[in-house]
């Protein structure tokens, strides 16, 4: 009788461990630890959603893919699943361990924690699915990345080794600098730039501070857009921004200036730049660089300025004249395409933001400028400054995150009644929405309790 009580309570004990989704997938909730030995008991791989909850795409997925019963049938049949926050508990550590650089990013490892494959980004519920089935696949590979990893630790340096093992960490989406560096000192120069190798550093680069960038610097016009073309470009520019967070640790000036000449010549890839759009471009960096590295004054000399003579000098007026110009050249590109694409969900997407693309570009700015006055500065003349940003970013997109900032300038400025009221509108906008208000909800409430 007491083993059967024993095995009934173990039972339900697993059962409680999942969060309620009756339809949808069922995820599991405890520490990592305990994560790893429920995988183990049921022989699966992990899935693990990384998430931010400042992060839209994750609302959405969240939302709209994890209820789907085909997506619950997917992820219950062949994965543990486990969602975990990248900026609290646990989930710093584990972003830190997988690398994680961009939200929603979907980690795919086994039982004992090796990663067996990651997705980033939410492209629906089809492509949730299809990234799952890559997964699947890639799960009943009999050579993990571990044991790839041991054998270049242990001295493992001919060529054929680093480039199989190149294309495994890329397909992992982990970085690959000393191990790339160690591939180009294998081969002759002259061979560097073959097509074969072109696509292997495409698929490798992970830092603009290595002779690879510079490499497909140098050679990505010659391949277009063509399929290693695209492939290099879009990890050039995530080996941008990963040697920016790399730059910005180090507190280097001279090594940003670097970065933005290497930036401004990636994006003029893309489309030809005018002066103005490198200066911006390049501001943005320095702006960047100088709040992370908590160098107020060197930011509000910048912030402010650009703040008040760029973004402020746009009247609401002409922001949504140039709003319905942009809109208009969309539908008018949009004419052309057949319905099977204008009728996507991408493209209602986009039809969205193009509606506002203009004003809400300024909007989110001059959000995130006042967002920063309010973390680092404490002169009500900077908070009053920053207000007035603020205020005009809600003239153009009333969002419950702009109000959010909002309040809470409005909160240490001391105005609390103010404060209150326009942050019980985010909610009541956010609950509206369809999301979850806990985070204002909780800041509403230190709003009410300051005297």
């Amino acid at each position: 009788m007491k083993k059967i009580l024993v095995l009934v309570t173990l039972t339900l004990a697993v059962f409680a461990a999942y969060a309620d989704e009756p339809t949808g997938v069922r995820f599991f909730t405890g520490t990592w630890k305990e994560v790893l030995t429920e995988a183990q008991r049921q022989n699966k791989p992990i899935f693990i959603d990384i998430y931010t909850t400042w992060c839209g795409p994750c609302k959405l997925m969240s939302k709209e893919a994890f209820p789907d019963a085909k997506v619950g049938e997917k992820f219950n049949t062949h994965f543990v699943s486990y969602k975990i926050d990248a900026e609290k508990g646990e989930g710093i550590d584990l972003a830190k361990k997988y690398r994680i650089t961009a939200y929603p990013t979907s980690l795919f490892v086994s039982a004992k924690g090796d990663l067996i494959y990651r997705a980033i980004g939410y492209s629906g519920i089809k492509g949730l699915l299809e990234e799952a089935d890559k997964a699947i696949e890639v799960s009943k590979d009999p050579k993990p990345l571990s044991e790839w990893d041991k054998e270049y630790e242990s001295g493992k340096r001919d060529s054929e080794f680093l480039a199989a093992y190149l294309k495994k960490r890329a397909r992992l989406g982990m970085p690959s600098g000393p191990i790339l560096d160690d591939y180009l000192k294998t081969i002759p120069e002259a061979q560097w730039t073959t097509l074969e190798n072109l696509e292997l550093l495409a698929g490798s680069v992970s830092s603009a501070d290595s002779k690879a960038f510079d490499i497909l610097l140098e050679h990505a016009p010659k391949l277009g857009m063509s399929k290693i073309g695209r492939e290099a470009l879009m990890n050039m520019q995530m080996a941008i921004r990963s040697s920016l967070k790399e730059v910005i640790s180090q507190k280097d000036e001279q090594k940003l200036e670097k970065l933005i000449v290497k930036n401004e010549k990636l994006a003029s890839f893309f489309r030809p730049l005018t002066p103005e759009m490198a200066d911006e471009m390049a501001l943005e960096f320095r702006l960047n660089f100088y709040r992370q590295t908590k160098n107020t004054d060197q930011y509000r000399q910048l912030a402010g300025a650009y703040a008040d003579t760029k973004l402020m000098s746009q009247s609401v007026e002409s922001l949504r004249k140039k709003d319905e110009a942009g809109y208009k050249r969309f539908e008018q590109s949009q004419a052309m395409m057949p319905d099977s694409i204008k009728n996507a969900e991408q493209m209602k997407k986009m039809g969205a933001y193009m509606k506002k693309a203009e004003s809400g570009q300024v909007a989110g700015k001059l959000n995130n400028i006042a967002w920063a006055y309010y973390e680092t500065l404490s002169d009500s003349k900077d908070l009053n400054q920053a207000l007035a940003w603020s205020n005009r970013s809600l003239e153009l997109d009333a969002s419950p995150m702009y109000m959010d900032t909002n309040a809470h300038l409005l909160s240490k400025l001391g105005r609390k009644k103010e404060a209150v009221k326009m942050q019980e509108e985010a909610v009541l906008k956010e609950k509206a929405l369809g999301n979850d208000t806990k985070s204002y909800e909780e800041e509403l409430a230190k709003m009410k309790a300051k005297p």
